[in-house]
């Protein structure tokens, strides 16, 4: 065999192999035996086959199972003998000789070589956590609203109001929008659909789906419940759909129902609910949890910090395989979250061109610390184990908006997808790892910043407004 290898850059080599022809018949007439044993051919006895009919019969076969045992065994030779550390084979390709040679063409991705920043001397601000009393205030009021009660009112609609409604939209020509655009319900009309006066709007110029629903919900204040009104919406020509781009749709309204929130007292009965003794011990509990949420916001921005340094200093090529790989995982988290938001395919697509030459750059930086990472947790022998899966897999589901459980099931469905969780979770373990040595030394009178910091005790952390289907709101 022959072989010429050439060099593309530091990480990409390319080797061109020629086999003669003496080892491409060897190897054909290996897999001509395993094929006459199993081969059956009407005529003949199985095993029996003449090795003339079995190549004129699976010629095509038979060529794909020799190019398949050849690559494998050149391949495994060519990274041997030039002691490459491997990546990944990036292109393949096999080309038959007239002569009936064959030529075998790798093109290979190689693991960068490089010392990694001095991580065990990373300069590290930490920074004082405060708490002010107004933020403590603030924090107890938004549990109060999230725990509020609805009560039925027969009053006018005023601000912070929740109403059950029905709306369905109208073309000046008469047609239902839900007729020319069935699969977009929000956008058509809803049945019985709850919504707040006065909450934050949704639309920000890019989610533009929640657009008419602010024109809804507006028109709704001063109404009563058996009330109809219609009110009317005028698309921007920027609209992500084309159907509505500078169209003017009416929606006829009709109150169903109005309910207010009513927050709780500040009494013994709020407090033994909360699992307080008093308010005093109310706003302890929410000065606890209000300055483990501003630590946390700390060590994620430290992480980003150290990250940011890493890359900065690394000065290696990175395998243009591993950034395609980190490109697609970009590209499917976006999706993902976009589609858990309710995005349509058409914004979805708009959105994607663009966002793919977006994070390009950053598909690169995340290979480049991965790379930093892995040699990193090597050195120190990081590994993960069954508890750090678990806070991995309770973290993307998050994420996603799907339960734990919903994601467990599609992991076992999706070994590569298991395999990058595992894979980020060790990486994850190994940043904090530098982040932990880089406090103690820098900062002796932390004992262990990362395992010592108390957990929220869910008072603050679930003071979130209430979605619908909490007890007491409308459903």
């Amino acid at each position: 065999m022959k072989s010429e290898i050439k060099s593309i850059n530091s990480v990409r080599k390319e080797a061109v192999v020629v086999v003669e022809k003496d080892v491409v018949q060897n190897e054909e007439n290996l897999i001509l035996q395993s094929f006459g044993h199993d081969v059956k051919v009407p005529g003949f006895r199985k095993g029996r086959v003449p090795s003339t009919l079995i190549k004129a019969r699976y010629a095509k076969e038979l060529d794909a199972q020799v190019n398949k045992a050849l690559a494998s065994k050149i391949f495994n030779d060519v990274v041997e003998e030039n002691q490459w550390n491997l990546f990944s084979l990036a292109k393949f390709n096999v080309e038959n000789v007239a002569d009936g040679c064959k030529t075998f063409t790798f093109v290979i991705d190689l693991r960068p070589t490089f010392e990694p920043l001095d991580y065990k001397n990373i300069a590290i601000e930490q920074p004082a956590i405060t708490v002010s009393d107004d933020e403590v205030l603030a924090m107890i009021e938004q549990i109060r609203h999230h725990h509020a009660d609805y009560r039925n009112v027969e009053r006018p609609i005023q601000q912070g109001d929740f109403v059950r409604l029905n709306y369905e939209g109208y073309f000046e020509n008469g047609q239902k929008v839900s007729e020319l655009l069935p699969s977009q319900g929000i956008l058509g009309g809803q049945d019985s659909t709850w919504q707040e006066i006065g909450a934050e709007s949704e639309y920000n110029g890019e989610n533009d789906i929640f657009f008419h629903i602010d024109a809804v919900v507006d028109g709704l204040v001063a109404m009563k419940v058996d009330q109809e009104k219609t009110v009317t919406v005028v698309f921007p020509d920027t609209f992500s759909i084309p159907e509505l781009q500078n169209k003017k749709v009416f929606y006829n309204i009709k109150v169903l129902e109005v309910r207010e929130k009513v927050p709780p007292e500040l009494d013994d009965a709020f407090f033994k609910k909360l699992n307080v003794e008093s308010l005093e011990d109310l706003k302890a509990r929410v000065l606890r949890d209000l300055q483990y949420q501003k630590l946390q916001q700390v060590r994620l921005e430290q992480r980003e910090n150290i990250v940011q340094k890493m890359i900065e200093s690394a000065d290696f090529e990175v395998p243009e395989t591993a950034v395609e790989y980190e490109h697609i995982q970009v590209m499917r988290n976006f999706l993902e979250q976009q589609i858990y938001k309710g995005a349509t395919m058409e914004m979805l697509k708009s959105e994607g061109e663009d966002l793919y030459e977006e994070t390009l750059e950053l598909s690169k930086d995340r290979a480049k610390i991965n790379f930093i990472l892995e040699v990193i947790a090597h050195k120190e022998n990081i590994t993960i184990t069954e508890k750090d899966m678990e806070q991995m897999i309770i973290q993307e589901a998050s994420l996603l908006g799907i339960t734990p459980d919903q994601l467990i099931a599609q992991l076992k469905k999706d070994k590569d997808r298991m395999q990058e969780l595992q894979r980020r979770a060790r990486f994850g373990k190994t940043l904090d790892f530098i982040l932990l040595y880089n406090l103690k030394k820098n900062s002796p009178e932390i004992v262990n910043p990362l395992a010592e910091e108390p957990a929220p005790s869910a008072i603050a952390s679930d003071a979130s407004l209430p979605s619908q289907s909490q007890e007491g709101q409308p459903e």
